[in-house]
């Protein structure tokens, strides 16, 4: 049986939600509003959804939210009108999250064509951020052996770009955001071109361990292997996404990461993959050049307890990514949620 205990219930970021208003004058300024809090809070909006407006006030670390939490409260209890950006503003609500699991987007503009070489140059510009905040955590983090986030750059236009950052442990999202907020609206190097960040990241998807357990349980897995994905195979590079090669590696990197009482036992896989779309593909690094596979694989599992197993590292992949080199832009992967039947009742490739 799988245990569903939470033990990940720690503040891990607050949102403000503010609505424009045009019924108040002279409306405190959000950036002087905690004054009493040290150190003075950062504040990064998110992506504007449905005409919402939300700003996260950012501590450098997750221990100063409880402190930051109470003091909201109070200068709320005080009064709700704040400037944000020359605007008034009333404030409306506060949002909050205890996930440990996070996806971060950061759109980026570049002044000139990007090389296809960037796995390097995105993974050593996210360890700069994490030591704009704290060098000895971007240093303990370069040392571990299975890095506790993915990153990848996905193209919108020739010169336009999504940088997408997941991060697998709660107390990694504060010091990421607190060392990343004076880069939002200006410009970073990568590969030696200009490129302009927006104002504004997108926490696109949150989710915790506890959650991913409960998950109901599929005997057909499909996963969409959205970036080149390999695997070291007895000391060869192997592309083909393998059950055993999958699904053993995020059972390894979920019990990285997982709470304790979540953690799952050694599994030897009863798995066949009963249908697969792949294309080997090329993905060029500063070092060379790596080979991997993209596109799907439909994996069945006959056994319930494993498929139930299954199906919750499934979910996890989205996050954690699969396979080789998952912190320079490999291994991107998502479940399919759908699966289609044909006209006899059967599952359609």
């Amino acid at each position: 049986m799988i245990s569903t205990k939470d033990s990940e219930a720690v503040l891990t970021r607050l949102n403000l939600v503010l609505k424009r208003t045009q019924t108040v004058t002279s409306p405190t300024p959000l950036i002087s509003w905690l004054p009493q809090m040290q150190p003075t809070p950062v504040w990064i909006p998110l992506k504007n959804h449905a005409g919402v407006s939300k700003i996260m006030p950012v501590m450098p670390d997750l221990s100063l939210y409880p402190k930051l939490m109470e003091l909201i409260c109070g200068r709320i209890a005080q009064g709700n009108y704040v400037e944000w950006q020359q605007q008034p503003y009333e404030m409306t609500g506060v949002e909050t999250d205890t996930n440990s699991l996070h996806v971060i987007q950061i759109s980026l503009v570049a002044a000139a064509p990007l090389p296809p070489t960037l796995g390097r140059a995105i993974h050593a510009q996210c360890f700069q951020w994490f030591a704009n905040t704290d060098d000895a955590l971007a240093e303990y983090l370069h040392q571990q052996e299975s890095v506790p986030f993915t990153l990848t750059i996905e193209y919108t236009a020739p010169k336009k770009m999504q940088l997408r950052i997941t991060l697998l442990k709660q107390e990694l999202l504060a010091p990421l955001l607190w060392g990343l907020h004076s880069d939002l609206g200006g410009e970073i190097i990568l590969a030696g071109v200009r490129c302009r960040l927006s104002e504004w990241i997108d926490i696109s998807q949150t989710s915790s361990f506890a959650k991913l357990v409960q998950i109901p349980g599929q005997n057909i897995i499909k996963l969409q292997f959205l970036s080149p994905t390999s695997f070291k195979q007895s000391g060869a590079v192997q592309p083909f996404p393998l059950p055993d090669l999958v699904f053993n590696g995020l059972l390894r990197r979920w019990n990285n990461f997982a709470p304790t009482q979540l953690k799952f036992p050694e599994i030897k896989w009863n798995s066949l993959v009963s249908a697969f779309e792949l294309k080997t593909y090329s993905l060029k690094l500063e070092g060379g050049a790596e080979i991997g596979a993209q596109g799907w694989v439909m994996y069945r599992f006959p056994d319930s307890e494993q498929a139930k197993i299954a199906t919750v590292l499934a979910h996890f992949a989205h996050f954690s990514g699969v396979g080789r080199k998952t912190a320079m832009g490999m291994g991107q992967t998502r479940v399919v949620e759908k699966l289609e039947m044909n006209k006899s009742g059967k599952l359609n490739n």
